[in-house]
């Protein structure tokens, strides 16, 4: 069956033709009901006449299918047109892996990343029983905003019980007896000799993909399939220490014992190769057995809370597991000689984990671990306490509270850890520790609700996080974290523009400001007032204040340091201002707000070049808005170093700051009218964009300023100004706006809003024709 453009498949409307392969036709079409692309395989005739292609095509689809994950291709449905199998699919837009290598070597981080993310969704295949058997480069697909997918599951097997799994199921594609499978160079010993599979299956043939990426060559490789045989099943691994050179060296134990010969010498479970690379990636000191962690014995008093588990069949209860968890992080947290991990790396490690495989990953010595079920008024609560090298428990107990006590317990279970450890604590600490909390039981129920969405870290979160600390405040008054909850929720939403200043940072402070009346110690009250007072009143010295008082409370708070940083930017302290975010990254490598205080500390600092290296990093790292944010940094950056074909070519089809950015364009008009060409294509395509007033003006006076019409960019800062948002704090250090520096209107709002004057910050340079 061939398609044309404009012909229809059931209710799809094809669009273009994709590509071919050996199965079929893959082709772009619309689906007019959800108004979506998809991709549409169609199964040759000749292919669908042989039953047993006819069937691996089904397999595929049906193994898919049976899978929901981030890193797993989506199928929407499975039909037969005039007899030929086709499968609607998720569309995807990027290239293979095989293509992408076809570049060259991989950095190591990278390949980590993309390991990672293909760990993530062979474990959710795992854990429903499917082991892919054909995993290799050309089924692996990079998408263009850095996702990745797993292809192709036509070799898929489901089996009835899994190492490292409870799932169950029948056999999807069951395989004769020393019948060989998959393909030379990534299929594992036990593959070769057709011997039953498993998913360590699939974590060798990762392990060969994750050798290639960094090298440019196969793991295993020769002339004929028997070489190729002879070399897996006879290979010593010592040439494995070539690719020390491309990285750290327990990168290529990670490859090692993921291309071990013998399975049970492999990784246990796909999940803990995520978890390995991703300390790489983090850069946790990584261990890749227990006997190594037990040789590397990590310094001092280290402990990682692990989440809670929700052992209840009610999901909406899960806010009762993760605020416990996040309770015992903040109180054990604020204790010197005990280095508690960060939250945003204990979270990443949810359900039933093996407490020597995380302590290893996250370089913890202690774990502690919890079970939490709920039967009527009474919450029953088993916590233990594991030494991760010894493998023997310090401690563990079982607490029966009512919901009505919940706020105490978790305060009981982090003395009773701190007695257990023996850890000397001040008069203060143990007066904090031992006070029991005073709450409606309601209120402190929406409370944690409250956390639980705030934490989401997106737009609708804060939105419902405000909804349940309305709640908490409204049930009882005087509960004093309800109120830091609510100024501290107001205070992101109004950073990141969702509410307007004059009506967003006076509410947060005041809440601010009732918190730290009922409960003078509550550090997060003063963080909000620190906000507030930068990025509202412009008022330095107070804003520095509030920051400290906030970090002398509790010094582990990674996102105080993240804006203390910001802050002593903005007053051109930036040697302070980039170790200050630094030492907030320490604290918690993985969270996005942290990661893009080192990157603009170093921007505003005028070391463009560090923030982009920098910034590239976090890209690899993180997603989401921080991914954009960071791309957008970069862009401009480009820009003030006059790199106006590198910015062009990193702007195609994204955006910056909100811009869509049509990079064709600007490289055109580079080329042709030079810097000034560059920059009127730019201010185009920012007249043709729809932004919020913060961005709209701050983008339109950079841009201006470029240009050279200087009075028109000051009367774009001047709207800011007068609105009372945010940006203006950044005038004097911002890079972007050198042109402007020493023009009596542009010096004059400086004064007017009494910022610091940085003598460290220049012109950038930019390159004219």
């Amino acid at each position: 069956m061939i398609l044309t453009p404009g012909s229809r498949i059931a209710q799809y409307e094809v669009l273009s033709t994709i590509g071919a392969g050996g199965m079929g036709e893959v082709y772009r079409a619309r689906d007019p009901r959800l108004g979506r692309d998809v991709a549409i395989k169609v199964m040759a005739p000749h292919v669908a006449a042989d039953p047993e292609m006819r069937r691996r095509f089904e397999t595929e689809a049906r193994a898919i299918a049976a899978l929901s994950h981030s890193s797993i291709v989506a199928i929407h449905e499975l039909a037969f047109v005039d007899d030929l199998p086709v499968a609607v699919m998720e569309l995807l837009e990027g290239q293979t892996l095989r293509q992408h290598m076809k570049a060259g070597p991989i950095e190591w981080r990278e390949a980590a990343r993309i390991g990672a993310m293909i760990a993530d969704g062979l474990a959710a295949a795992h854990a429903r029983g499917i082991v892919h058997r054909d995993l290799k480069p050309e089924n692996v697909f990079l998408t263009t905003d850095g996702a990745v997918k797993i292809l192709d599951f036509g070799l898929a097997l489901r089996r009835h019980v899994m190492p490292g799994t409870s799932s169950e199921g029948p056999t999807v594609a069951p395989t004769a007896a020393h019948v060989i499978l998959g393909t030379f160079g990534y299929m594992a010993p036990e593959q070769v000799t057709g011997d039953p599979v498993d998913a360590r299956t699939d974590i060798f043939a990762l392990g060969c993909i994750l050798y290639e990426m960094v090298s440019a060559r196969p793991r295993f490789s020769g002339a004929t399939p028997q070489e190729i045989v002879a070399q897996l099943l006879h290979d010593s691994g010592r040439h494995l220490t070539a690719i020390d050179a491309l990285g750290p060296r327990e990168f290529s134990a990670v490859v090692g014992r993921c291309t071990e010969r013998a399975a049970s010498a492999r990784f246990e479970s796909a999940a803990d190769v995520a978890m390995a690379l991703r300390a790489l990636q983090s850069g946790s000191p990584l261990t890749i057995a227990a006997a190594e962690a037990r040789r590397s014995k990590p310094k001092g008093k280290s402990l990682a809370v692990l989440p809670f588990v929700n052992s209840g069949a009610d999901p909406s209860t899960e806010f009762l597991t993760n605020g416990i968890t996040e309770n015992i992080i903040n109180s054990l947290s604020q204790i010197s000689g005990l280095r508690v991990v960060p939250r945003s790396l204990v979270f990443r490690y949810q359900g039933p984990q093996d407490p020597s495989t995380i302590g290893a990953a996250l370089n913890a010595r202690l774990i502690l671990t919890g079970r939490v079920s709920q039967q009527g008024d009474y919450l029953t609560i088993q916590a233990e306490l594991v030494d991760t090298v010894s493998e023997s428990q310090i401690w563990g107990d079982q607490f029966r509270p009512k919901l009505t006590e919940l706020a105490n317990v978790q305060q009981d279970i982090a003395w009773q850890i701190t007695e257990a450890l023996r850890l000397k604590l001040t008069g203060a600490q143990k007066k904090k520790l031992r006070r029991r909390a005073t709450v409606n039981p309601e209120a402190y129920q929406e409370y944690l609700r409250g956390r639980h969405f705030f934490n989401s870290w997106s737009p609708d979160g804060f939105r419902r996080a405000l909804q349940h600390f309305e709640r908490a405040m409204d049930l009882d008054p005087t509960y004093a974290p309800s109120y830091s909850g609510f100024g501290d929720t107001v205070g992101c939403m109004t950073y990141y523009g969702l509410i307007p200043p004059q009506d967003g940072f006076p509410r947060a402070q005041a809440a601010a400001r009732k918190a730290i009346s009922l409960d003078p110690e509550l550090a997060d009250a003063y963080a909000t007032l620190g906000m507030g007072e930068l990025f509202f009143e412009w008022n330095w010295p107070a804003a520095e204040q509030n920051f400290l008082k906030s970090i002398a409370l509790n010094p582990n708070v990674a996102t105080v340091r993240a804006f203390h940083a910001l802050m002593l930017a903005t007053s051109g302290r930036h040697e302070e201002s980039i170790a200050e975010a630094r030492h907030g990254r320490q604290l918690d490598p993985l969270s996005p707000l942290v990661n893009m205080s080192v990157g603009w500390a170093l921007f505003f600092a005028g070391r463009l070049k560090e923030a982009i290296d920098e910034l590239i990093q976090v890209r690899k790292i993180l997603l989401g808005e921080a991914n954009h944010e960071a791309g957008s940094v970069i862009i401009v950056a480009h820009e003030a170093l006059g790199r106006f074909e590198e910015a062009a070519r990193l702007a195609s089809g994204t955006t910056c700051f909100g811009i869509p950015l049509d990079g064709n364009a600007l490289l055109r008009a580079w080329r042709e009218g030079g810097a000034r060409g560059y920059w009127q294509e730019r201010l185009a395509q920012l007249q043709r964009a729809t932004l919020p007033p913060s961005l709209g003006h701050y983008n339109t006076g950079v841009v201006l300023s470029q240009i050279g019409r200087l009075d028109d960019a000051i009367s774009e800062l001047e709207a800011l100004v007068a609105d009372r948002h945010g940006g203006p704090v950044f005038f004097g250090v911002d890079p972007t706006l050198a042109p402007l520096r020493g023009h009596p209107r542009f010096e004059a709002l400086l004064t007017r809003i009494g910022a610091p004057r940085s003598p460290t910050v220049s012109a950038p340079h930019t390159t004219r024709r």
